[in-house]
């Protein structure tokens, strides 16, 4: 184990997540923060298309990903050999509106054998800021029905949530402060409350799997190559950007995001949002 216990890695199997582990220092979180800001004031119109594969358009989104620390966790349930498959920021703005229902990702993902999906806190991200929270053990029922949204405020892709009652009797708030992650199965059943606090809410979801998963139902997807060797080559290669926001860059974000796109809207009756390539608004 580079960074987890056994008992954390044993925690992870039972109940589908692990938290808090701290993985940046005061200034490496103002270091980011301060990088996401600038993006937000040089490219204002764009600040959507964060929401899903950031790391084709920043270098910096890269480098954070490439974290020893992040990794280093990683790999401790993944194995030595990750890719990344999106490093999705998740914002919320001090308004009591925007928030997220009761959902499975992989509903939408469809990667086996799990993704790993690591909320990395860049602002204080506990209960009054609409934090993540989590059934434990969820990760272990299978998938859930849901049913699509056109909520305006719904941070999610199609303001999906479970259409049918479970026992929410054990809810877990993942409360995290800057520079803290969790480590969650994406088979989880989670949600998230509106921020309620006088600051944003910034979390990065750092999406990570293991070199031999593959996607369940045969479509293409794309990954990024960020520790060890890839011999199983199930993921097409997401190239790496040499500039922020660079024509190259976006070019290669709307080719991943277009395949994304058929994912993730499969068989819904909404288009995609901007944050997939559409023009449809959403936070």
């Amino acid at each position: 184990m580079n960074v987890l216990t056994a008992a954390q890695v044993e925690a992870f199997e039972r109940d589908g997540f692990v938290s808090p582990i701290t993985v940046l220092s005061p200034d490496e979180v103002r270091h980011v923060r301060g990088k996401l800001e600038n993006f937000e004031r040089n490219h204002p119109e764009h600040v959507k298309k964060l929401k899903s594969k950031s790391q084709l358009l920043c270098p910096w989104v890269v480098e954070l990903a490439e974290h020893p620390k992040i990794l280093n966790v990683m790999e401790d349930l993944l194995g030595p050999n990750i890719l990344l498959w999106s490093m999705a920021w998740r914002i919320k703005n001090p308004d009591g509106q925007t928030f997220a229902g009761w959902h499975q990702d992989f509903a939408y993902g469809g990667v086996q054998p799990m993704v790993i999906f690591g909320p990395l806190a860049l602002s204080v991200c506990d209960a009054t800021a609409g934090c993540l929270r989590v059934i434990p053990g969820s990760h272990k029922w299978g998938p859930l029905p849901h049913q699509d949204s056109e909520d305006p405020t719904s941070i999610l892709a199609r303001g999906q949530s479970i259409s049918v009652d479970f026992d929410k009797s054990n809810i877990v708030d993942l409360e995290l402060q800057p520079g803290q992650m969790a480590l969650i199965n994406n088979k989880i059943v989670h949600c998230s409350g509106p921020n309620l606090s006088t600051d944003r809410r910034i979390m990065c979801l750092v999406e990570m799997i293991p070199t031999h998963a593959a996607r369940d139902d045969g479509r293409a997807d794309t990954a990024m190559l960020v520790r060890g060797k890839d011999e199983y080559h199930n993921f097409e290669e997401d190239p790496r950007p040499s500039a922020e926001f660079s024509p190259e860059a976006q070019a290669a974000w709307k080719h991943a995001i277009d395949i994304r796109a058929k994912i993730i809207f499969k068989d819904s009756t909404l288009a995609p949002s901007e944050a997939y390539g559409g023009v449809r608004t959403a936070v």
